[in-house]
């Protein structure tokens, strides 16, 4: 899942009065619209509760660096909690802690008074508007459902005002997903991206990546802006994941593991969760008496699919009628020699 993280108009902290120090306040508030540079993007009214019945474990960072711990609901120091105006927190801040009395002094005295989460979205929806002459004007996006909550705690920034690329790496800090993207034109500009079924793809959105630059080194699209692509592009890489050449090992296995993964997460069903042999290098998993045919049929076992052409030089091939076989490859050379010589 892509995280993201968002300040979200409306969203507020403060110092909390009583026996125990700390801070509270609204991390994302409900049916408030908010630009974050590209698009309108608002949560609707529970949109956490699927997550929060996951009693997620939550950490309450000052300003999302994981250095900076003000709380945790694993260790019950911190508590988030869904309300009518949308996700409500409490923490309690240690005064033996430089960074728990640092951050509640801050917000006392008005120098911090907004917060921000990090999440991944679970179900949204989108609207595209469009001029009269068909112009792209602007999205507005309907955050219906979370699918994880990380963090939430107060900012010291609560505004983008640094410059686009900073702005983009601080919404979206393991890179924008391939949903927004297809969005919003003007977030597809500065990465390379490649077109799959009518989407511009970037490199993240692939199994196999060979150069980031180079996109005909991408292969095995997967990530879509529906699940009814996204679902469908993971058969076919399943199809073909033993037809992709010119990676190494780890590289393949790490990709395998990451679609069978991925094809559990939208329920598809790999009867043989086992790499494909055929998709290793040439040579790997094979004994002396493999044929030496590098075709994908041979490379499978399967050398009566072969569909190499008459130079191939392999041998020992299991099939006597295949091209690969030295005796079809003399048959078929005495058979020349004769037709010229006629």
């Amino acid at each position: 899942m892509t995280i993201e993280r968002r300040f979200l108009k409306g969203a507020q902290v403060r110092s909390r009065k009583g026996d125990k120090p700390g801070i509270e306040g609204i991390g994302a508030v409900y049916n408030q619209e908010y630009d974050n540079g590209w698009f309108i993007e608002t949560i609707k009214p529970g949109a956490f509760d699927d997550v929060l019945k996951q009693d997620p474990d939550v950490r309450c960072l000052f300003n999302h660096e994981p250095d900076n711990v003000l709380g945790r609901t694993k260790s019950k120091t911190l508590r988030v909690t869904d309300s009518p105006d949308g996700l409500r927190y409490d923490c309690d801040t240690d005064p033996n802690t430089r960074i728990g009395s640092d951050v509640r002094a801050m917000i006392e005295r008005g120098d911090v008074d907004g917060c921000s989460i990090s999440f991944a979205v679970g179900q949204d929806c989108w609207r595209d508007e469009f001029d009269a002459n068909g112009k792209y004007v602007r999205s507005t996006r309907e955050i219906e459902k979370f699918a994880a909550l990380y963090d939430v705690g107060p900012v010291t920034f609560p505004a983008y005002s640094q410059t686009s690329v900073e702005a983009r790496s601080a919404q979206w800090p393991s890179g924008i997903p391939a949903e927004i993207r297809s969005h919003v034109p003007t977030l597809r500009s500065d990465d390379p991206t490649k077109k799959v079924d009518g989407e511009q793809l970037t490199r993240h959105c692939f199994l196999l990546v060979g150069d980031p630059d180079k996109t005909d080194t991408w292969e095995l699209p997967w990530k879509f802006s529906t699940d009814e692509k996204t679902k469908s592009h993971l058969r076919d890489a399943l199809a073909r994941f033993d037809q992709v050449k010119g990676f190494s090992d780890e590289l393949l296995d790490a990709a395998w593991k990451k679609l069978v993964m991925l094809c559990g997460h939208y329920g598809i069903d790999v009867a043989d969760k086992e790499r494909p042999r055929s998709a290793s290098p040439a040579g790997e998993h094979r004994d002396e008496e493999a044929c030496s045919c590098d075709c994908a049929a041979c490379q499978d076992g399967r050398c009566a699919d072969c569909d190499c052409n008459d130079g191939c030089e392999a041998e020992n091939c299991s099939n006597e009628d295949c091209r690969c076989n030295s005796a079809e490859r003399s048959r078929r050379m005495r058979l020349r020699i004769a037709e010229a010589s006629a």
